[in-house]
């Protein structure tokens, strides 16, 4: 249940069924049930096209807007890791550069005041630890900037280039290292070692020897943002009490008049905090929800490093705003819009130093639906974006505009990258947004329907639903995945419909629409995704005996509901999903989510979790059921799958397959395994609902 704490708290053994079938290679298992395609020069998409895909992210803009870097990343499943470079490229067009050549993963630009060169993190070192290094914007050899005994985190370089802050924990003490010989490393719950507290860490910025580090922050207080004040001497960092995730509602802002000073607490709302940016004008910014508990907008304060009453910024705003850049008359924000995502740009007026004087405006959007547009990054001075766009059938690449001065979009955009030219041979079914109203009480309900490639209308087809986490997540107009447990492409390649569902909880639509699931999961929630699949078997879409269902963390969760209220489907696939809810209280790293989404704990209200917990109806499933979780799951533990398989298996007259993946956390991210993934839902799928002929015998084999 991949859940934020935005006070919404957002959520070596490969162990199968007694009978595992061989797992078909992904191109020959599409090889004898394609439709016919269109003369194009177009060829169906495999699963190793997908995994061969290079991943865009990061794009930072330079502070003066003439350059963009930004950081591609590709699976090397020989060496069984995932390889990231910095790309660069002038903001104007042209050739882009691959800046750094790191053996495993150089990530997180961050540009020099004076654009003349970059930070970045990477793990290059023999040791692997994540350090700090530079690298000028002509290229060359880059150059190590910190030493600190664990990797780093997350930095920021002051205005005047001369420091950096970085976040790192400490080394761990001798008293510590001598009380471990002594005991060992007994595991406390709700409690940390030393070397598990995440510290503000401040050096020189040199080029030759990384400078000595010293420690910024005390102790008993985990850090989880540091920004520089304008005159590169103050600091403000955001910290809780503790490292455990339990704790993020207990965040505050803090303020040091210079490293190591006697930090101050400027800030403490209730909920979640994150310092964004420090800016003359709006004094701190900082991001939170400002509830301890709920499913509230996340939004952006400004607050005066003196303290003070927290102004908001984004209260016009109907949606979690993300901090992209500030200028003396205008804040920029980034925001989900239904299906898409959008920059905005809020006018301000007055001062946070002048008290009362500050005032937000109303948003102007400056992106359209063109593309789906995300990850902004803008000049200092306001007038230039870089942006990662992409649509149904162009891969996400790197693009700049030039800004408004007023209301209304951007100037047409200018890609700078093609990352994957590859991906123009490849056919792909088309994309549509659709809608229905659920059959709880007629909301009106989005999702993403990918039909199958060639798809003629009229014809029904076999319909798999993938169903989105969170349940604060949204499932987006945008390129299909190319990454994680569901390869629709793929899917549509061998004649499946896909339906992504934005059931109520969703992100995208709204403060309103992402609580109308409260205390409503397993409830009216199931009922809007139940009644997109009733809505394409009316639109005569869908083939009504030929259904599937999957979805990982909260999709999982609403897999297992699905396949205990209901036979319709005829193969399922469940990711991480929670089933008895009142062992999941007790199992999670964030059992306080189920107070957000149910009220009361389960000894409150036992009869509440088991009528919510599809553990409880697991005798009703006759859907043949693949189950995958991560091992070291801590979000929604490996137990909650093993205790649906049993039961299961004990029950016996369903076939079962639980996949769990050694050493992976809440989303599996080896190359080799992410393989695997895919390739056991396509073989899971295609073996139980055959796009043409009789399905397979559900005979169990227990």
């Amino acid at each position: 249940m991949s859940v934020s704490i935005r006070s919404r708290h957002a959520f070596g053994l490969l162990l199968a069924a007694a009978s595992v079938a061989m797992l078909p290679d992904p191109g020959s298992a599409q090889a004898a049930s394609l439709p016919p395609q269109a003369a194009t020069g177009q060829r169906p998409v495999t699963i190793d096209d997908l995994l061969g895909m290079g991943v865009v992210t990061t794009p930072a803009i330079s502070p003066d807007g003439r350059w963009v870097a930004w950081v591609v990343t590709h699976a090397d499943r020989e060496k069984n890791i995932n390889n990231a470079a910095i790309w660069l490229a002038p903001a104007a067009g042209g050739v882009p550069i691959q800046l750094t050549r790191g053996p495993r993963a150089d990530r997180a630009p961050r540009w020099a005041r004076d654009g003349s060169w970059l930070a970045f993190l990477s793990d290059r070192a023999e040791n692997s630890r994540t350090q700090v290094y530079g690298i000028a914007v002509g290229g060359g050899e880059a150059w190590q900037i910190t030493e600190s005994a664990a990797s780093v985190t997350d930095f920021r370089l002051s205005p005047d280039g001369r420091q950096i802050a970085y976040l790192a924990p400490a080394k761990p003490s001798e008293s510590d290292e001598t009380l471990e010989k002594e005991r060992g490393h007994p595991l406390v719950r709700d409690s940390s070692y030393g070397a598990e507290w995440s510290r503000v860490w401040v050096a020189p910025v040199t080029r030759g020897k990384p400078a000595v580090a010293r420690r910024a922050s005390p102790d008993l207080l985990d850090v989880t943002s540091v920004e520089w004040a304008p005159d590169s001497r103050r600091l403000a960092w955001s910290a809780k009490p503790s490292p455990v995730l339990r704790y993020n509602p207990l965040s505050a802002v803090y303020v040091q008049d210079s490293a190591g000073a006697t930090p101050r607490k400027v800030s403490d709302m209730p909920g979640s905090e994150r310092v964004e940016s420090w800016t003359p004008e709006l004094g701190l910014v900082v991001s939170s929800s400002a509830h301890e508990i709920g499913t509230f907008n996340s939004k952006l304060f400004a607050i005066s490093p003196d303290g003070g009453t927290p102004v908001s910024l984004t209260d016009k705003l109907d949606e979690d705003a993300r901090f992209v850049g500030a200028t003396p008359s205008a804040l920029y924000v980034e925001a989900a819009v239904h299906t898409g995502r959008s920059l905005y740009r809020i006018p301000l007026t007055g001062s946070a130093g002048t008290a009362g004087s500050l005032r937000a405006g109303t948003p102007s959007r400056l992106s359209d639906d063109t593309r789906f547009a995300g990850a902004f990054s803008v000049s200092n001075d306001g007038n230039t974006a870089a942006f990662i766009g992409e649509s149904a059938t162009d891969p996400p690449d790197v693009y700049v505009a030039t800004l408004p001065s007023g209301a209304g979009p951007a100037s047409p955009p200018r890609r700078l990258s093609e990352v994957n030219p590859q991906a123009a041979s490849f056919a792909l079914g088309e994309q549509r947004v659709v809608t229905w109203k659920s059959a709880a009480d007629g909301e009106k309900i989005e999702g993403i329907l990918n039909l199958p490639v060639g798809y003629h209308a009229g014809t029904r087809v076999p319909l798999l639903l993938v169903i989105h986490g969170g349940p604060s997540g949204v499932s987006s107009d945008r390129y299909p995945t190319v990454r994680g447990a569901y390869p629709i492409p793929v899917f549509n390649a061998l004649g499946y419909a896909v339906l992504q569902p934005n059931y109520r909880g969703s992100a995208g639509y709204g403060e309103r629409f992402r609580s109308l699931n409260r205390g409503h999961i397993s409830g009216e929630d199931w009922v809007d995704v139940n009644s997109g699949v009733d809505h394409l078997v009316a639109q005569g879409i869908a083939d009504s005996a030929k259904l599937g269902i999957m979805g990982w963390s909260f999709g999982g969760h609403h897999t297992y509901w699905g396949i205990t209220h209901t036979h319709r489907f005829k193969a399922a696939s469940a990711g991480a999903g929670a089933n008895d809810l009142i062992s999941m209280y007790s199992q999670t790293d964030l059992p306080d989510f189920y107070q957000t989404y149910l009220g009361p704990r389960p000894w409150e209200d036992f009869k509440l979790y088991e009528a919510r917990s599809a553990y409880r109806f697991v005798a009703n499933v006759t859907t043949p059921l693949l189950i995958q979780v991560g091992e070291a799951d801590r979000r929604v533990p490996a137990e909650q799958s093993i205790q649906f398989y049993e039961a299961m298996k004990g029950i016996g007259k369903t076939p079962v397959t639980l996949v769990m993946y050694p050493g992976q956390p809440h989303g599996i991210q080896d190359p080799r395994l992410s393989r695997d993934l895919m390739q056991r839902n396509v073989a899971w799928f295609t073996r139980w609902i055959p796009v043409t002929g009789a399905e397979a015998s559900t005979r169990s084999k227990h």
